[in-house]
């Protein structure tokens, strides 16, 4: 069961990650997928309804040097120009490893014995693992150590400190697990005894990986998390404002921070278009002093029924925008204008008035 539910957590990191970088490189997801898919075979359910512990090793094997692989990569990546991984290297890997299964497959009902453990097909497969794996490792923990150093404070800098603590531990992990002829030979463990203890270290790493990978994601899913809020928040005045002006609807994009953005900017296009249907008068229609975005919403209700109706002032202009220096300002002011539109009483009599001039 903790096999399976760090597989999930993992897997859940992982999309999050695609999720939060839509564009550039996805190393770090496949890093946390590969490892959720490798911890979700290993484990004891799995391997007990295959009836087979050779096979699920195997492809449990191939998808933690895929992880390697992907932790190298994002490290090159960081480089400018950045530097191509190579797939060859792990492509030969995975083919040497085959040929050993092949090899020591067929006597698998002499595991635990000591011909077995020494056989020259399961040592150059144990060699292959924890030397393609540790080269990786190395080299990411060097690089990531260097730029967590170099990071401002925040939940960011502590995910790569804690991302350095669980690529330390996972080299422990694999040298310990990943030669268990050499463990066998020097220590009095039984070969029954030496799986639990290696997924025990296995899980207290990816424990380390988890925690490393909601710090670093953390940022990101609340970022996410407020732009979908904001999206949903100006989402009506933007249906109008679309619905009067489809012209101003931009290519869908399924990405939530540059969706915002680009709805303001057609909400900003929509309400320049309805500018020259604002009633001159308006100011007239407003019985009490109203709020700047409830003003602005009434001056939309106004000007959508006077488009509709046909008539616009071509040099009337509705007043200067307010200036909003940044998107969160930019986005709170139309989330504002939107609720008014949608909720206000003062913009529905508004819109009322207009409706009995126009008829």
């Amino acid at each position: 069961m903790i096999s399976y539910l760090s597989a999930a957590l993992l897997a859940l990191i992982g999309l999050t990650r695609l999720m939060t970088v839509r564009s550039g490189p996805k190393h770090l997801a496949t890093f946390f997928l590969s490892m959720a898919a490798a911890l979700a075979i290993s484990a004891e359910g799995t391997v007990r309804l295959l009836g087979d512990d050779l096979l699920p090793r195997l492809v449990t094997n191939a998808l933690q040097l895929l992880a390697m692989r992907a932790l190298v990569q994002l490290v090159r990546s960081t480089r400018s120009p950045e530097k191509p991984t190579a797939f060859w290297p792990i492509a030969v890997c995975w083919a040497l490893m085959v040929l050993c299964y092949l090899d020591f497959a067929p006597h698998r009902f002499e595991a635990g014995t000591s011909g077995f453990q020494w056989r020259w097909s399961i040592v150059a497969y144990q060699v292959i693992l924890t030397t393609y794996a540790i080269t990786c490792l190395v080299m990411f923990t060097r690089t990531l150590a260097r730029s967590a150093a170099g990071r401002p404070r925040g939940t960011f800098r502590t995910g790569l400190r804690i991302l350095v603590c669980a690529a330390i531990a996972t080299m422990g992990w694999v040298l310990f697990s990943g030669l268990p002829s050499l463990w066998l030979e020097i220590t009095d463990l039984a070969d029954l005894d030496f799986l639990p203890r290696a997924r025990l270290l296995g899980l207290c790493a990816m424990v380390l990986w988890v925690a490393g990978g909601l710090f670093t994601t953390w940022d990101g899913a609340l970022r996410l998390a407020r732009a979908w809020r904001r999206i949903r928040a100006v989402t009506p005045l933007w249906k109008e404002l679309v619905a009067a002006h489809p012209q101003i609807a931009l290519p869908v994009r399924h990405d939530l921070e540059f969706t915002l953005y680009r709805r303001v900017i057609e909400i900003r296009d929509g309400l320049l278009a309805l500018r020259a249907h604002v009633p001159p008068h308006l100011g007239e229609w407003l019985r009490v002093p109203v709020d700047e975005p409830t003003r602005a919403a009434a001056e939309l209700a106004a000007a959508l029924v006077m488009r509709e109706a046909g008539k616009s002032w071509p040099r009337h202009s509705a007043g200067p925008d307010a200036a909003h220096p940044g998107m969160r300002e930019e986005s709170a002011w139309l989330s504002a204008v939107s609720s008014a539109f949608k909720h206000s009483l003062v913009v529905r009599e508004i819109r009322e008035r207009a409706v009995a001039e126009v008829g």
